[in-house]
């Protein structure tokens, strides 16, 4: 059996490497090494949930009967959503397994790419049960361009990161700091779509949701901003803030900062485009403009600004959340309907935990 299946040369088990040490071997949970890491594995495992629990059947009404604006606007919104999420479903684990040399970060991994496959299928089953004819809506998501040259710039970049994955999974690519790089900024394009593009699409789809529209549409892609910012953001930073803590991560952000730098103003540029566009043609949204959205694309991307120890002076970045109202569909807890009025949502699964093992009660009979 070659390394590439099982290392049994191993002898790191005691502190692996994220990414790029020596190749796995036992599956490790004896030695706790990124407890954080592993942390958040179980919570997204608690947060398991299934793209049908929500009955979407009024919203075939609500697209037949709301304003041509607020359908253009989910329509354009659920576009990006969707082709995001399918590629966030097929790009995760596939490209980085290679690189990934913990068990702690391969689980936490795995169990994202396979909650992204519920974001892709949950978008997938709105439009198959909110359309008499779904195919044509198919069609019409397909067609907007501004959704796709959205993406792009993710986009670059994952394909970059997969071009390294199997050159290096095949021994085509050396263990070098060239190839750490090229991982590095993978998880750095992770983290702008997960932290600053999908926030802004959460918003436009909240704010019609305030309206009293698509309520289903709005308690499923709650779900999904839930496991976005509370598990996805949160392991791509904890990735991220280990690697910027070693000597190859320095080295890596040393010589790719100028990239990182031209990464979130490109990313950051693509979304203020796709709001321009999005308010344009006289589009309009009740509680929502084009400023305000702005501001708030701003305020998700101070915070990966921030995480790189960077500035910008193209952008004012706010000092205070401009959106407020997305505080409460953020924090799932806040928007709970009682189970007669819809289906509910704010729940975990797995979450009980066994605190009396070992002990001995005394009982009075």
């Amino acid at each position: 059996m070659t390394d590439s299946v099982f290392n049994y040369a191993k002898t790191d088990y005691q502190k692996p490497l994220l990414l790029l040490g020596q190749r796995p071997g036992l599956f490790d949970t004896v030695n706790r090494h990124y407890p954080e890491i592993w942390s958040l594995y179980k919570a997204q495992k608690s947060l398991d949930w299934d793209e049908n629990e929500f009955d979407y059947s009024s919203c075939n009404a609500d697209f037949k009967t709301c304003p041509r604006a607020t359908y253009d606007m989910m329509i354009k919104t659920l576009a990006w959503q969707w082709e995001a999420d399918s590629v966030a479903s097929r790009a995760i684990a596939p490209v980085l397994a290679p690189f990934i040399t913990s068990s702690e970060l391969w689980a936490a991994w795995q169990r994202i790419s396979d909650n992204e496959v519920v974001h892709a299928a949950t978008y997938s089953e709105i439009v198959r049960n909110s359309f008499d004819d779904p195919g044509v809506i198919l069609d019409e998501i397909l067609r907007v361009q501004e959704a796709h040259d959205r993406l792009s710039e993710v986009a670059k970049a994952f394909a970059a990161g997969y071009e390294a994955s199997h050159k290096y999974a095949i021994g085509q690519l050396p263990n070098d700091q060239t190839t750490y790089n090229a991982v590095f900024m993978t998880i750095v394009a992770l983290l702008c779509m997960e932290r600053i593009q999908f926030m802004a699409s959460f918003a436009v789809t909240f704010a019609i949701c305030d309206t009293g529209l698509f309520q289903p549409i709005g308690k499923a892609i709650q779900k999904i901003a839930q496991d976005e910012l509370e598990i996805h953001v949160e392991l791509d930073r904890a990735v991220l803030k280990n690697e910027l803590a070693s000597e190859r991560g320095q080295t890596a952000f040393a010589q790719c900062r100028s990239q990182i730098e031209a990464m979130l103003e490109e990313v950051v540029d693509s979304e203020l485009r796709w709001i321009d566009y999005l308010f344009s043609e006289g589009r309009e949204l009740v509680g929502m403009n084009a400023d305000r959205l702005s501001a708030w694309t701003l305020y998700c991307a101070k915070d990966v600004y921030q995480l790189f120890g960077l500035s910008t002076e193209k952008y004012s970045l706010p000092a205070h959340n401009p959106l407020k109202f997305m505080e409460k569909w953020l924090n799932i807890s806040k928007t709970q309907a009682s189970p007669q009025e819809q289906d509910i949502a704010a729940y975990k699964v797995g979450v009980m935990r066994r605190t009396d093992e070992n002990q001995v009660f005394d009982v009075d009979f």
